[in-house]
């Protein structure tokens, strides 16, 4: 029986090993951390459970092809799901709340009212929101395994999506954002997310709201890994944690195994990286400068992340639900590390009754940061370190406590994982969150799953997948074994058995 080696325990690898089982071949995961997730981690926290992933999962409801693979993967069948009506919520400094409604219709009356003087702009908007809720495109074949006349088909039923895919994928959020006038418009787009993403990345999101499959799985990232590995382990899949891959090795130009990091040899006859991509080719690969795809210059990696959580003893009553969270200025602005925020958007979680005991609730908040800065605080020592996580959590809680008064007095616990944090666990270039960001350039970037001159040699996750997230995630752990599946002149199978 064939043997594939996958480095990376994360969404990707944990995905590919499923499908590499349900398609006969044996399967032996490598994750250097001690346990599988990679950024899809939970935590436990005084009782409390950290959601360190899962904001929205694209593909929850049936009539798409991500539905189809995460039942096939197994991680949503039978399991709760929340729909939030909206996808965000941004507050501006004059007290205007922007409601991102995830019913078109309703959002495009929501933001008229705000600026009547904006509507034409606004109507363009929610336009093309429904047009990429519209959109058909299928994904149950690797792009490689697309024939012709597939693509054809493909084009011939989204012309519409394409057109819009293409005219909004030229803005950068902060460049749209200059065409509203009201200043509460123009500060939702420019700092829901980081202003040098493209529009066409937000507005892919907002179309899967919109068409009802962009839903929250109750339980956040813990169960949601839980359930992938018990798919795995159930196939027969080995999962070796704490195990971290030194090299690939190389033999007359194909992958013929692994190397650990103890010195011991692992055959293979391929060999699937669902890891950091500098990882790839600075580190595993014999000669991976050589082999480095020119594509990736063109490409912005994601901010390095410091990532809040805190545990308070309330609730917050009457408070909306959005997938998102809320975003909210903080003054004075949070200093993180030389990164300043006159913003930040919070997540609440005052709607899964399973991350808390009764009482409490959950709060986090993503904050960019600078790799560089906290490496030095490291280097200051131990005390160095803590004492700037220290601050920069209570910074947040003040904040918070003007938004939510009495909030930093009922502070359980307060965490700030920084970029070092993951670049331990994950191993992801400078503590990036994720891998390439979705900027304009992006949007048009092709980037290779597998290399010239190197057979048997396999790439998925993220850092193959300019915007990141689960589903890219997943699917290109599919379509590695996919690919495989053709090389071997089988046929690809997706039992959900």
């Amino acid at each position: 029986m064939p043997h594939i080696a996958i480095i990376g325990g994360g969404i990707a690898g944990l995905s590919a090993g499923i499908y590499a089982r349900m398609n006969g071949f044996e399967a032996s995961i490598y994750e250097m951390a001690p346990r599988p997730g990679g950024v899809c981690a939970s935590w436990v926290r005084e009782n409390i459970r950290v959601n360190g992933s899962i904001h929205w999962l694209v593909g929850s409801a049936p009539g798409s092809d991500l539905h189809d693979m995460w039942m096939e993967l197994g991680v949503i069948e039978d399991h709760p799901h929340l729909v939030p009506a909206r996808f965000g919520m941004y507050r501006d400094l004059d007290g205007v709340d922007v409601h991102l409604w995830r019913d078109p219709d309703r959002l495009q009356a929501h933001l008229e009212a705000i600026s009547p003087e904006d509507a034409g702009e606004i109507a363009g908007f929610c336009a093309a929101i429904r047009t990429f809720r519209d959109a058909d495109f299928p994904m149950r074949r690797a792009f490689e395994l697309l024939s012709l006349t597939d693509w054809i088909g493909i084009f011939a039923r989204n012309w519409p999506f394409l057109l819009a895919h293409w005219r909004f994928a030229a803005f950068t959020l902060e460049e749209y954002a200059g065409r509203f006038r009201h200043p509460a418009l123009q500060g939702m787009f420019r700092h829901f997310w980081t202003p040098g993403m493209s529009m066409q990345f937000l507005l892919m999101q907002l179309g899967f709201a919109a068409r009802g499959t962009a839903a929250y799985p109750l339980g956040g990232s813990g169960p949601f890994i839980d359930r992938l590995v018990a798919r795995y382990t159930g196939l027969g899949g080995r999962l070796a944690c704490g195990r971290r891959v030194a090299a690939v090795c190389v033999a007359d130009g194909r992958a013929t195994g692994v190397s650990l990091a103890d010195g011991e040899q692992v055959a293979a006859d391929h060999v699937i990286a669902a890891c950091d991509a500098t990882q790839i080719y600075d580190e595993l690969l014999p000669d991976g400068a050589a082999l480095r795809p020119p594509v990736l210059d063109d490409l912005t990696c994601f901010p390095p992340l410091c990532y809040f959580s805190a545990g308070v003893a309330r609730t917050f009553p009457g408070l909306p639900i959005a997938s998102m969270g809320h975003n909210l200025p903080f003054d004075p602005p949070l200093q993180v590390g030389p990164v300043t925020h006159a913003r930040a958007t919070v997540q609440i979680y005052s709607f899964d009754p399973t991350l808390a005991p009764t009482g409490q609730t959950l709060l986090t908040a993503m904050l960019d940061s600078d790799h560089d800065w906290w490496r030095a605080r490291a280097d200051e020592g131990a005390e160095s370190y803590a004492a700037a996580r220290q601050a920069i959590s209570r910074a947040v809680i003040d904040g918070l406590d003007r938004h939510f008064p009495g909030l930093a007095g009922q502070v359980i616990f307060h965490d700030l994982a920084t970029p070092l944090t993951y670049a331990r666990y994950t191993g992801n270039h400078r503590g990036a969150y994720e891998g390439w960001l979705p900027t304009p350039a992006a949007a048009r970037a092709i980037v290779p799953t597998h290399l010239p001159g190197l057979a048997n040699f396999w790439m998925a996750g993220h850092w193959v997948a300019p915007g990141g997230g689960m589903p890219p995630a997943a699917y290109t752990g599919r379509n590695a074994v996919q690919l495989i599946c053709d090389r071997e002149g089988r046929p690809f199978e997706t039992s959900r058995a």
